[in-house]
């Protein structure tokens, strides 16, 4: 195969690669932030959730008050009232706004079931307040405060999904989340044992046995969800400790005493002293330190979400820049060596097969230059001199032709065989193997982390390196045992008669070896470096040099790719 179409390959092959490997860290980043963005719109709708129950329960104050109001009709308690039904109506609104706009979460119960029941709780409490209060039977009183209970499970379930994706999104925000939850069950509760209250204030009659249980029950509750909820010590807060403090002081402290004080009064047949009105007033504002803790948990769970948004966003940024950097990379060092090898390597071939017909007319250019390709380009111009004054210098001609076909077979630095020569020798000894029907094995390896060597300690640095590795590893070798330069920084070493085990064996040798043996520099520091290995094996008539090569290759890929310093065996 041709150099220019070796090079098209392989720059192909590699180019696909490392635009494969990036476009998939690439999305995957991307991913990670399309999951914590729509978290955290969740958890913004999950907000206006809790805000709109909230609202669902504050507004059974007022419809209390109403239902319990004598004749003439107090206009200060309707206007409370309409003042309820306006907020409530407004964090519905908002509420309905964020559900319809489509950010991805699972599919929303929606908000038509609990505008229905709303319109018909709200026409319930208008019809009876409506009527003298010797009209407002307790059964009726009682159906109407159930109707108003039902509104803020409704409200809830309507981006139960929504809760669901923020907990996904940040797993660490999900307790945060649950104890929010536990904050509203905890105002839902703990109202609610106002409102079994409202009919026997508004007919001024004692308790039921019913209601007896369904306090007793929802006082278990509220005691349940207090001890879910954090208790200071735990880690919270000093803003969080607060909140918890004046839940226990106000809303479990002077609310249940209130509660109980009707509850006692009923019990002794005393007259409870005051009507629903006065009751809501004392007793709904005793609710307050628990929104406080609901909010401030709230507040916690959003700046933890926006934290872990921000870093994803960070994540994204870096993988698209280093993405962006790596193609520049490779794409600056192709045309570097396009120009810098391939295309003086070419003008090189052609020189050469002008010299091999006889054609000394043209000097080859480029011998000024100062590396390897300079050097071979000034060969050939010794040889052009030669070979028009070889008459007089057929002795040196002689010694120039040696010297080159050594140069053809041998690393100019390491001194082992170069790729060619090994191409040579390795397919000899496969069909050595495949001969005696014997598998044969390959180990390819690299330097890890060469070129920051050379980046930072110099070329020279970099050369002793390369002869300190080479050394390191012919010394691990055997006689006959075959050990080449394969291009910059990789090696390849053909091992004799040598099984799958016993050549994965040898590669771990030599990688501890290396990694093993710091190298003195000339400035007297000690560099360690470490060595990555892929180890292919086959026999018969499939094992051909490619082949090996190739197999060797993806394996020394996937030991880079697991990090390094470590040997990995083809599939």
């Amino acid at each position: 195969m041709k150099l220019t179409r070796l090079l098209t390959l392989s720059t192909a092959v590699l180019a696909a690669l490392v635009i494969g490997m990036l476009s998939h860290i690439t999305r995957d980043a991307w991913l990670h932030y399309e999951h914590t963005n729509t978290g955290l719109q969740a958890l913004r709708l999950t907000q206006r959730a809790m805000v709109a129950a909230e609202k669902l329960a504050y507004e059974r104050g007022p419809v209390n008050a109403v239902l319990g109001d004598q004749q003439p009709a107090d206009p200060a308690l309707q206007e409370r009232l309409l003042r309820a039904r306006a907020a409530t109506d407004l964090a519905l609104l908002q509420l309905e706004r964020e559900l319809q706009a489509d950010i991805g979460a699972p599919h929303p119960v929606g908000m038509a079931p609990l505008y229905r029941a709303l319109a018909a709780a709200r026409t319930t409490v208008d019809q009876l307040a409506a009527l003298p209060p010797d009209g407002r039977s307790a059964a009726r009183l009682g159906g109407a405060v159930g109707q108003m209970f039902a509104l803020v499970p409704l409200a809830l379930d309507a981006v139960t999904g929504y809760t669901l994706a923020s907990e996904r999104a940040y797993p660490r925000i999900a307790r945060t989340l649950i104890k929010a939850r536990y904050a509203v069950e905890l105002r839902e509760y703990a109202g609610r044992q106002g409102s079994v209250l409202t009919v026997a204030l508004a007919m001024r009659q004692p308790l039921t046995e019913a209601d007896y249980a369904q306090l007793q029950a929802l006082r278990g509750r509220v005691t349940q969800l207090r001890q879910q909820m954090l208790t200071p010590g735990d880690g919270s807060s000093p803003e969080l400790i607060a909140a918890i403090a004046r839940v226990d002081e106000v809303s479990l402290g002077a609310g249940q005493r209130l509660v109980q004080a009707v509850e006692q009064a009923s019990r002794a047949g005393r007259d409870y002293g005051l009507d629903t009105g006065q009751f809501v007033q004392r007793y709904v504002p005793a609710m307050s330190p628990i929104l406080a803790l609901r909010d401030e948990l709230l507040r916690e769970a959003q700046e933890q979400a926006g934290r872990d948004h921000e870093h994803a966003r960070y994540e994204l940024l870096i993988a698209s820049l280093s993405g962006v950097a790596i193609l520049l990379a490779l794409t600056l060092l192709i045309l570097i060596v396009r120009r810098r090898v391939v295309v003086p390597v070419l003008r090189a071939t052609r020189a050469v097969i002008r010299l091999g017909n006889g054609d000394y007319s043209r000097d080859p250019s480029g011998s000024s230059r100062q590396d390897e390709i300079g050097d071979m380009l000034r060969a050939l111009s010794t040889l052009r001199t030669n070979s028009i004054e070889r008459q007089q210098l057929e002795l040196e001609r002689q010694h120039l032709i040696q010297e080159l076909r050594l140069r053809a077979d041998t690393d100019y630095l390491t001194g082992i065989l170069n790729r060619r020569a090994f191409t040579s020798a390795g397919a000899k000894r496969l069909r050595h193997a495949y001969d005696c029907n014997a598998s044969q094995s390959l180990l390819l390896f690299d330097i890890d982390h060469f070129k920051m060597v050379n980046d930072t300690y110099g070329h020279e640095a970099g050369d002793l390196v390369l002869k300190r590795v080479v050394a390191l590893v012919r010394d691990q070798l055997r006689d006959g045992e075959l050990v080449a330069r394969h291009g910059g920084e990789e090696f390849v070493v053909m091992p004799a008669h040598c099984s799958p085990q016993q050549a994965m064996l040898l590669a771990e040798r030599l990688r501890k070896a290396i990694a093993d043996a710091p190298i003195e520099l000339a400035d007297g520091r000690a560099l360690q470096v470490t060595a990555s290995f892929g180890v292919a094996s086959a026999s018969g008539p499939v094992a051909s040099l490619d082949n090996l090569l190739h197999a060797a290759d993806q394996a020394l890929y996937s030991a880079k790719h697991k990090g390094r310093n470590r040997v990995e065996s083809a599939a």
